[in-house]
């Protein structure tokens, strides 16, 4: 069998994946996954927002968001209500029960964290911080220049 070449893609990658585990593996109690508490972590920073909105701001499709807020909204954690300018658009707001989820997301998200640094140096989790913001800002310059041509 053939040796994987680790390169910093696959570091990425592997890093995004095993974070992604370890937010589930905390949330499961909760029925509740890392892509959807990203949903509802974005609404706890702005409510209300037009579907098609909040769509772009997470930077994915519209059918994609519309299937996460089908299964949030089974939850009874977030709902839909009509928009009072444009009736075609939903407005997505969080219910009672969803704004509950508030500390037990941001709790896992620093237990996450936490894990991941483990017993690093705060300078170098710092130094990681910043390289890593621009590698992200560098990747969407690029995405950038895709969107306007």
């Amino acid at each position: 069998m053939t040796e994987r070449r680790e390169t910093l893609g696959t570091l990425f990658q592997d890093v995004a994946r095993l974070r992604v585990f370890c937010f589930n593996s905390l949330l499961k109690d909760l029925d509740l996954t890392a892509t959807q508490a990203w949903v509802l972590s974005t609404l706890m920073e702005e409510e209300g927002v037009i579907q098609g909105d909040l769509a772009q701001k997470l930077g994915i499709r519209a059918v994609t968001l519309g299937g996460l807020v089908d299964r949030l909204e089974s939850k009874q954690w977030i709902e839909r209500r009509p928009d009072d300018r444009d009736r075609r658009a939903k407005r997505i707001w969080l219910t009672r029960a969803g704004r509950k989820l508030e500390k037990r997301i941001n709790t896992s998200l620093q237990d996450v964290h936490d894990i991941s640094i483990g017993e690093m140096p705060t300078k170098d989790v710092e130094q990681l911080r910043k390289l890593v913001t621009r590698v992200r800002e560098n990747l969407r310059g690029y995405k950038s220049q895709l969107d306007d041509s």
